[in-house]
């Protein structure tokens, strides 16, 4: 009876096969060791992981300068276009209060039913197209200034097209321009 009972208490339980050493100098039973594949990364392959984190924040910071630039770029750009698009802007509502201007005296001249005889005539300055107004000249000046003329080119850029002083007599002078601008 006595291997009658020994037999039940060792059948439920698993012959283990001898500890073995492997290459490595450990001791490992056969059914204990990983297959690579169930392996954790050993600490150099985690090591690179964190070197292409790095890599990437890197790349990322380094792009950054060049965003910026060509941010501040398409900033410029458009103030540039907001400014052009302002310049029309005003030149479309100069037109509209001339043309507007014109109708009125049209109408006047024929409300009055005058004669052409009795017309005004139009001084040399108008005739020959170089009548500025003083927001003209001005906006001119302006125009020029930034985009970096001297007060003595604009002066010159003056004279050479032919516009008038506001006083009608003389000439345009450096000084003058630049008086005009410490006023605006």
């Amino acid at each position: 009876m006595n291997d009658f009972l020994k037999n039940m208490r060792n059948s439920g339980k698993k012959k283990t096969s001898p500890v073995r050493k492997n290459i490595e100098s450990n001791y490992v039973t056969p059914g204990e060791q990983r297959i690579p594949k169930d392996r954790r990364p050993s600490a150099f392959n985690r090591s690179s992981a964190i070197t292409e984190k790095e890599a990437i924040k890197q790349e990322i910071r380094d792009m950054i300068p060049v965003i910026a630039e060509n941010t501040t770029q398409l900033a410029k750009e458009m103030g540039r276009i907001a400014s052009v698009s302002e310049m029309i802007m005003e030149s479309q509502i100069r037109q509209q209060n001339a043309m507007a201007d014109f109708f009125e005296s049209l109408r006047e001249f024929m409300a009055q039913k005058q004669s052409p005889a009795d017309m005004q005539t139009a001084t040399t300055s108008y005739a020959s197209g170089t009548h500025y107004t003083k927001d003209d000249i001005i906006s001119t000046i302006n125009r020029m200034r930034d985009q970096g003329a001297t007060f003595a080119t604009i002066a010159e850029y003056l004279s050479d097209k032919g516009i008038p002083t506001f006083s009608g007599r003389g000439h345009w002078h450096a000084q003058t321009i630049h008086r005009l601008c410490k006023q605006i």
